[in-house]
């Protein structure tokens, strides 16, 4: 079993070749933002407990101003 740490870019490659799934899902990785697989810019590591608070957030932003416009 490996250390929870912050993964390096080429580590996480490493994994995504390794695993070969669209989304990026490593428990034991700390960052919470990865670089995209395709294109630029970056997605969630949903394997950080605060990835789903931050999916959580925005849907109930999502929810509060479809409510109260």
């Amino acid at each position: 079993m490996m250390t929870k740490r912050k993964w390096t870019k080429e580590e996480i490659t490493a994994f995504r070749k390794e695993n070969g799934s669209y989304f990026y899902f490593n428990r034991d990785d700390l960052n919470l933002f990865v670089p995209k697989v395709y294109g630029l810019g970056w997605t969630l590591n949903f394997g950080n407990p605060f990835a789903w608070i931050v999916i959580l957030a925005i849907v109930a932003f999502v929810v509060w101003t479809g409510f109260f416009k």
